[in-house]
């Protein structure tokens, strides 16, 4: 469900800072999709590779460790757009709408300063391995500033995301929530 289908009468205030933080985490999400198809490939070439030729491809491993932890980072702030992170929406239900939008505001809040923490650490140590030339300890010596770039990149957009949900309240909006599996 989508924010605009979900509340047709909304205001469209701040749609100048929702729409290209909207942007990126789609755009980003595209690039966890990548990452996971990066992780389909690397993983059949060495099951081709052990099984066929008798060998096995020594960054297969790595790439695909980086790619996962990339999907994961670039696609969260997406999925948070979306409502796809695990929500306990039970409590919402049983408490009157003000003290329902009051939880959204502190969640949102808490999801900002802890999303941020998480993106400054992150940024933190990819600057760090960028100056001092850090590499894997593999075979293939990635330079490790790459793999932990994106994953800054990722929390970043996640922050981000964390600060639209925010604009979307202020706005009145009610947070995407996706269904439920039963």
């Amino acid at each position: 469900m989508t924010h605009a289908d979900a509340q047709p009468g909304t205001s469209r205030r701040f749609d100048s800072l929702i729409g290209p933080i909207d942007a990126l985490t789609r755009a980003a999400n595209l690039v966890a999709g990548l990452a996971l198809l990066v992780i389909f490939v690397l993983i059949s070439a060495e099951i081709f590779a052990r099984n066929v030729l008798g060998h096995s491809l020594p960054y297969s491993w790595d790439f695909s460790a980086y790619a996962m932890g990339t999907a994961f980072m670039m696609g969260a702030g997406d999925a948070l757009r979306r409502g796809a992170h695990v929500r306990v929406t039970a409590v919402l239900e049983a408490v009157p709408r003000p003290a329902a939008r009051a939880l959204e505001w502190a969640a949102c809040l808490v999801g900002i300063a802890a999303c941020g923490v998480l993106a400054w650490a992150l940024i933190d140590m990819a600057w760090l391995s960028f100056d001092r030339g850090s590499t894997s300890s593999t075979v293939v010596r990635t330079p490790l500033w790459m793999p932990q770039g994106l994953a800054a990149t990722g929390a970043a957009l996640l922050t981000l995301q964390c600060v639209g949900q925010a604009l979307r309240l202020a706005r009145g909006e009610t947070l995407a929530v996706a269904e439920a599996i039963d």
